[in-house]
């Protein structure tokens, strides 16, 4: 491939996420609220595309770790809180709790990406300091899905607003979390995992699934942090 096509493929990966946030807001308007959540889930997936094509063609730049903050900041901050806002006020919470926790998971997620831009540029698999944006979004999408998919009431209205707020400071924090492709560097490890996603896909919905690997993944981040702390 020719040299000079390699990083706008990287960007249109990028701007490719990007219309699915502006899908994702749009239809939150029109409350479609699992159309929406799709349209995250998919930017989620473009978002860990974008980043692995950029490393196997040595495309990455400084200029796509700007445009992907950019773009991370619309993706999996503004559109899951509009996400969140719109089911919370379906569903009769208080709009000043409900705003207040949204603006606040923004502000957390912005202030995240900022500070990861200044730190030293790390190895492709190390360890990140706080939860990612994309991870936090990802999940806020993923318990709308499964509550819708459980008439809402798997995750009660109440403690909603304690997630988003769990998350945010998550983000914010300086608990380490392993990037995603470490837990598969290991072939054993992933077919172990694979082998249980599929067992667990007999009983649980896609939404609920999903919603249980990406808590076991955050749980991770806190158990190892309180390990950490008392050993």
């Amino acid at each position: 491939m020719n040299n000079s096509w390699r990083r706008p493929l990287v960007s249109l990966i990028t701007f490719a996420g990007l219309a699915c946030a502006f899908s994702a807001v749009v239809l939150v308007m029109h409350e479609e609220l699992i159309a929406a959540t799709i349209c995250i889930l998919a930017g989620y997936l473009l978002d860990a595309l974008d980043g692995a094509v950029a490393r196997r063609l040595g495309a990455t730049s400084a200029f796509g770790l700007q445009l992907d903050s950019l773009a991370d900041v619309v993706t999996f901050g503004l559109a899951p809180s509009v996400l969140v806002y719109q089911y919370l006020r379906q569903l009769a919470l208080s709009p000043a709790v409900t705003w207040a926790v949204c603006v606040g998971y923004v502000i957390g997620g912005a202030f995240r990406l900022a500070r990861f831009n200044l730190l030293p540029q790390r190895k492709s698999h190390s360890d990140s300091v706080g939860l990612t944006i994309s991870t936090s979004g990802a999940t806020l999408a993923l318990s709308v899905l499964s509550n819708r998919t459980c008439d809402d009431q798997l995750i009660p209205v109440h403690v909603f607003p304690l997630l988003v707020v769990v998350l945010t400071v998550l983000m914010v924090s300086r608990i380490r979390y392993p990037a995603l492709a470490t837990l598969f560097q290991a072939r054993w490890l992933s077919l172990v995992g694979l082998g249980l996603a599929a067992m667990l896909a007999i009983w649980l919905s896609p939404p609920l699934l999903g919603s249980t690997l990406i808590g076991g993944y955050v749980s991770f981040g806190l158990a190892r942090a309180a390990y950490d702390l008392v050993r």
